[in-house]
């Protein structure tokens, strides 16, 4: 009977079960610790290029400032939920993978018309999105012969203005966003409950690890060596291949951790762990993507980083649903 009585209390006693944590908790805590600070680290990079932009036209001395702009972009990339889809600003701050060279034909097009007109800041903002954003930027700056003359200073002038007015109103937006999530309440064009919120994050922080596999490897990997394309690489001008995937993988450990807090000691443990498996792999990438797809031992650490990728996003998927009681939604990458 004492028996009994102890296997009754252990059973019913509130250390016995971890209670999950509710979306709201969640969502405010990925919001404070990783959202806005990711994003405003962002709008501090931007503001800081297009202010160096407006004192030289000097690619050299300009292609640092793109570099830490673009570091910070990686950190959100993956995101495609709240303030960066208003006003179409993610199409438009990052038109990639680009198709059928629009990028080149729209700044070619630009420099030959050299129209002032088209340069005002909100003109720029409905001219093609393959000249408004960061990958224009780079065609400009990496590539033989484009910045030359006024003109075309003027343009990377604009572009770099449009890049940090879209960084800062997605900033803005979601430091007015985060009264409503500290609130409980549902945004008027964001989202609609806190449900939405924490799984949305959720989902795009899954996004990431697809995002990486099906467009930033695949692309340029292909089914083999023969039909390897190393130009079909992210940011390969600017030597970016492998460091936006490896600032990706940063970024989805770092918005992964505030909904880690909230797992087991234990279940957080392996996922850290795993996390550390894949950093690793990312860190032992070639040092070009562009370049290592086309070599057997490139191709063998791009698989194995591969592999580790959809490891990592199984694991997550597994322990949050079952831990945290997320569920997996529907993101811009699954297609219809």
């Amino acid at each position: 009977m004492k028996r009994f009585f102890l296997f009754s209390f252990l059973l019913l006693s509130p250390i016995a079960v971890q209670a999950a944590p509710s979306m709201q908790e969640m969502s405010l805590k990925v919001t404070e610790e990783f959202i806005l600070p990711a994003y405003d680290d962002f709008a501090k990079q931007a503001h800081a290029q297009s202010e160096l932009w407006g004192e030289t036209c000097d690619a050299e001395k300009l292609k640092p400032a793109f570099q830490k702009t673009s570091d910070a972009w990686a950190k959100v990339q993956h995101i495609n939920f709240g303030p960066i889809t208003s006003l179409l600003r993610r199409d438009r701050l990052y038109h990639w993978p680009e198709r059928r060279n629009s990028i080149s034909k729209s700044i070619n097009k630009s420099l030959a018309d050299k129209d002032p007109a088209s340069l005002d800041l909100d003109k720029f903002a409905s001219t093609s999105v393959a000249l408004q954003g960061l990958p224009a930027l780079e065609r400009l700056l990496y590539s033989d012969g484009l910045l030359d003359g006024d003109f075309a200073c003027k343009l990377g002038h604009t572009i770099a203005l449009n890049i940090e007015k879209i960084a800062t109103g997605t900033d803005k937006d979601w430091q007015e966003a985060l009264v409503n999530i500290k609130e409980g309440i549902a945004h008027p064009i964001y989202f609609e409950s806190m449900d939405e919120v924490a799984i949305r994050f959720f989902t795009e922080m899954l996004a990431g690890f697809q995002m990486i596999t099906d467009q930033k490897i695949a692309l340029p990997l292909s089914s083999s060596l023969k039909k390897a394309n190393g130009k079909r690489a992210e940011g390969w001008r600017s030597n970016r291949s492998t460091r936006y995937i490896q600032q990706n993988s940063l970024a989805l450990m770092a918005m992964a951790k505030p909904f880690m807090s909230f797992m087991p000691d234990d279940v957080e443990k392996q996922v850290v762990a795993q996390f550390t498996v894949f950093a690793r792999a990312a860190n032992a990438l070639p040092l070009s993507i562009k370049d290592g797809v086309k070599d057997e031992e490139g191709r063998a650490k791009i698989k194995k980083f591969l592999d580790e990728t959809r490891t990592t996003r199984n694991l997550l998927v597994q322990t949050f649903t079952k831990h945290l009681g997320l569920t997996v939604g529907f993101n811009s990458l699954d297609g219809d």
